[in-house]
């Protein structure tokens, strides 16, 4: 399944698949088959908004898969919009972690954002989002990540775009080669 898939990701991506490939600690696993047609519809229909046709690709090149030992994870379960109950609805317990983590601000700043990956950049179970509160430009949403652990947590913009963000994320920081 990786063969098919490298060369999928390579016939779309060539800048992502270049670097990624470039890396012996890629450790790529879970690679699923590519969504058909049909599974993207469906998809979009069930979130009732229209997917960037970047990130459409990706689905088509595989449904799942997972990268550095699951640090990344492009999952079934993904996409799925934070959609974070009242602050009323919350138990005494959930409100003490929020003030103690939040000083109280509730929701988190990714309410209604859609996340597409897990994205253990800084933290194991930060994310990937999509930025759709304000709608589409050109076709894309702008990609954010969600800081989980930060105090509070926080969302900061990494690429205006998914194909900016995906054939540019092996470069930052935290996924550089040491």
């Amino acid at each position: 399944m990786n063969d098919a898939f490298l060369t999928e990701l390579t016939k779309h991506f060539p800048q992502f698949a270049e670097k990624l490939l470039a890396r012996s600690d890629a450790d790529i696993g879970n690679v699923a088959a590519g969504a058909s047609s049909l599974d993207l519809a469906e998809l979009e229909s069930r979130l009732g908004i229209q997917l960037p046709e970047s990130y459409k690709t990706l689905l088509r090149c595989g449904r799942e898969f997972w990268l550095f030992g699951g640090s990344i994870q492009f999952s079934f379960q993904h996409p799925f919009f934070h959609d974070f109950q009242t602050y009323e609805a919350l138990t005494p317990q959930q409100k003490q972690v929020v003030k103690r983590k939040s000083g109280g601000a509730w929701p988190p700043p990714s309410q209604g954002m859609l996340c597409f990956a897990e994205f253990f950049m800084e933290a194991d179970g930060d994310q990937v989002l999509f930025d759709v509160t304000k709608g589409m430009t050109n076709g894309e949403y702008p990609v954010m990540y969600y800081d989980h652990e930060d105090h509070p947590p926080s969302v900061r913009k990494l690429a205006d775009d998914f194909v900016t963000f995906i054939d540019g994320f092996l470069d930052y920081e935290q996924w550089a080669i040491e």
